[in-house]
Formats: structure tokens, sequence, C-alpha cells
């Protein structure tokens, strides 16, 4: 066989594995439905308008990358801030109700194509510089383009085609390749109109959150006023590991995050312990708080209160309470406190590294009252916090199913009609 036929075969089994690709997503779409590059149902209007407010040019609201990025709608109300620009742009990249904003560039690949959906037409709102615009065309539903873009499936497509080494984009032709699957009209209606229920209901629970946050925050003033201020007595505790077996300690090492507590540094990134000797590393046990000197002062203060036991770097500060004088509960709340918040701030020492010592933070006042009276109120926050951290877990339990419905209903896998629903 001469080389011009061994090309010709090669190529001619090219084509069929392609043909044969072809047909099986075909099939593993329903009936009825198509996959369609998101070029052939959106016009693609990427936007140069900048920030910049120049003479001449006429005022403008400006739809920015973090409007974007962390709202799922576009809508009055944001506060957007304010720009110019010339006629030209502001007839061409004035936004409408029923666009997808979709975030064209990042620092990583896996983060681009952010999309939100514009919930409302406002004068003279444009999109702004880094963004692209996604205007549906005929037969084409935005708020379904809207759910289509942040399924794994299409994810990937957006990851496959960014282009860049330090930052990644997305040019005018990935937007001819990145493909979506399309169902008809109606069904794109009916799709977006369940999803969004979801939405609503994670809406309306993070605006409870938020009310439950700020009504936990003026408890707190109420409650832990500043009527008299005796020095807190803590004692102070420092164990050595070596002392432990290394085994079953070593997978508990700790770390403290602002305003978070205490986490596994698995949880956030890997990390080892390269050297054998843990003589100088710290024992925390359960009821017992640690700080980082150096950092104490953005809140990075906490109580171990999810595992009996762990194990903090020689840079953490361990101690424990007086507890005939001061309530554990009562004393985690002083430290969400304006109040002793400001006064830990007022006792940073250090030029180039700032820290709070622990003899430092020992004379920090802080309000004071009878055990009595600090157990009832701490009894009210602990109420209080309880019914914030119910009302994250529903939000994120609204989340977790979203995102289960709607990549079965954007993959074709559930069906559902026009009155909402559902045929597996």
């Amino acid at each position: 066989m001469s080389m011009s036929q061994t090309r010709e075969k090669n190529e001619s089994k090219k084509t069929r594995l392609r043909m044969k690709r072809k047909e099986v997503k075909q099939k593993a779409l329903p009936t009825g439905w198509r996959e369609v590059k998101l070029g052939e149902v959106c016009n693609v209007i990427t936007s140069p308008v900048d920030k910049k407010t120049v003479d001449g040019e006429l005022p403008i609201k400006l739809c920015n990358y973090t409007d974007v990025y962390y709202n799922n709608t576009i809508d009055s109300k944001i506060d957007f801030m304010t720009a110019t620009a010339n006629h030209r742009e502001i007839e061409k990249f004035s936004l409408v109700k029923g666009d997808v904003i979709i975030t064209k560039d990042s620092e990583t690949p896996d983060d681009i194509g952010v999309p939100a959906y514009v919930k409302e037409t406002i004068d003279n709102l444009l999109c702004g510089y880094h963004l692209t615009i996604l205007r549906p065309k005929k037969q084409t539903i935005g708020k379904y383009i809207c759910y289509a873009l942040t399924s794994p499936r299409v994810k990937n497509n957006l990851y496959r085609f960014a282009n860049g080494i330090t930052r990644f984009g997305l040019t005018t032709e990935s937007y001819q390749k990145i493909k979506i699957p399309f169902p008809s009209l109606s069904e794109q209606k009916a799709i977006a109109s369940l999803l969004e229920t979801w939405d609503k209901a994670i809406e309306k629970t993070e605006a409870l959150i938020a009310a439950k946050e700020k009504r936990s925050k003026w408890l707190v003033t109420l409650l832990i006023n500043k009527a008299s201020h005796p020095k807190i007595n803590v004692s102070y505790f420092t164990k050595d590991v070596s002392k432990r077996n290394h085994d079953s300690l070593i997978k508990r090492v700790l770390s403290v995050t602002n305003h978070s507590g205490f986490v596994l540094p698995e949880e956030r990134f890997e990390r080892r312990i390269a050297s054998t000797d843990l003589s100088n590393y710290k024992i925390v046990s359960k009821g017992q708080y640690a700080y980082n000197p150096a950092r104490i002062n953005v809140g990075s203060i906490a109580r171990l209160d999810y595992w009996d036991i762990g194990v903090l770097s020689p840079m953490y500060v361990v101690f424990g309470l007086d507890e005939q004088k001061v309530n554990s509960d009562y004393f985690l709340h002083c430290l969400s406190s304006n109040y002793v918040k400001q006064r830990i701030k007022n006792s940073v020492q250090g030029s180039v590294r700032k820290t709070v010592s622990f003899s430092d933070l020992g004379t920090i006042p802080i309000p004071f009252h009878s055990m009595e009276i600090q157990v009832h109120i701490a009894k009210v926050l602990n109420t209080a916090k309880n019914e914030i951290i119910l009302l994250q877990r529903l939000a994120q339990n609204y989340r977790t199913q979203k995102r289960g419905l709607m990549q079965k209903l954007i993959t074709g896998k559930w069906r559902v009609n026009e009155h909402g629903a559902i045929r597996q």
C-alpha cells in the first residue's frame, strides 16, 4: 500500500470515528433536543467600555466584572459605578432585559464564563470591559442559556477553549466552538422557570440570614455592654506533642482562619510537616482557645469545639479560661463584639511584625457580669447563632438540590412540561 493510500485510509478512519462520536452525542440527547454552538443561538458582543470619565462624553452606569462575578442577576438593586461613554458605545453596549453577561477572562481557565442574567432594562447601563454580552436570538431564552453555562459539561467546554499563559480568555472564535444542549423554546422556558424557583428560595433564605446576622450583632451590642471592665484570669497551656501518639495526632494538624475557627489544613490545601521533631508543636484540647499573635487583630482566634484534641504549629498561643469566673460561651461571644475587637487592635505592638502577646491579651478588659448573667447572655446569643447556622444549612441544601436538578434538566435526562411537572 502506498503512502498516499495509507493517508487516505487513516483520514477515512478518522472521519468515521468523528461521525460515530457525533451519533453517540445525538443519541445521548432526548428527542427534540440538539447540540448547538453558542454563537448560533446568541449574538456575541464583547465590550471595550472602560471605567474612565472623559470630558465631552455622556454619563453612564457601568456593569463591571465584579457585578457579574458576584451576582446571579443584574438588576437595579446593584450599586453600579458611574463613568462616561460616547454615543456609539451607548448604542452598541447598553444592556437590555434578557441579556446574559459572562466574564470572558480570568487568571485561571477554570474560572471563565461566569454568567449573570439581566433581569431588567436599566437606563444608560452599559456592559464593562472584560465582559461579553450574549444576546439571545429568536427561539432562545436568556435565562436557560444562563443555567446551561453553569452545567459541568459546558463549563468543561469553556475551560478547553480558554487561551492564555498567565491570564486566560475567550476569543470571538471560541463562542463558535462552545456547545450547549438546546431543547425547544417551550422546554427552555419550563426548565428556566423551574430552576428559578430554587433561586428564589435561596435568595429569600440568604436575605433571612442577613437579617438574622444583623439582629445577632445588635444583641451582642445590647447584652455585652461595657459597664465594668475587670481583667480576665486566663491560664496558659503548652504541652509537648512528643509525649503523645504521633500517628494519631499528626493527622489532625489544625490552623485558625479569620472568623471561621479551627480547620484541618487539608480542607484548605495539602500540607505536610517536614520535621520529625515535634517537641515545639502545641496540643490544643476541646474547649481551649488558640490564636496566632500576628493575626489576632484580624480575627484569627478560636475555641476548639469539633474535635477532642489537635496539634498546632509553634507560632500559636494556646490558653484556657478560669471557668469559675468566666463562662466560655460568653467569652466567645465577647470576642465577636466590636468593643473587644477594637481593644485587641489597640494592643498590637511592633513596626514590622505586629503582634499581640499573651500577657497583653490577658490584660484586655472585657465587659464582666456575674456567672448567672453570663450564662443567660450566652444562652440568648447561642440561640441566635444556631438560628443562623440552621438557615445557612438550609441555603446550602437548596444549592445542592438545584445543582442536582439542573444537571438532570440541562442534559435532558429529566424532562419538564410547561406546567412544571417532571418526567424522569
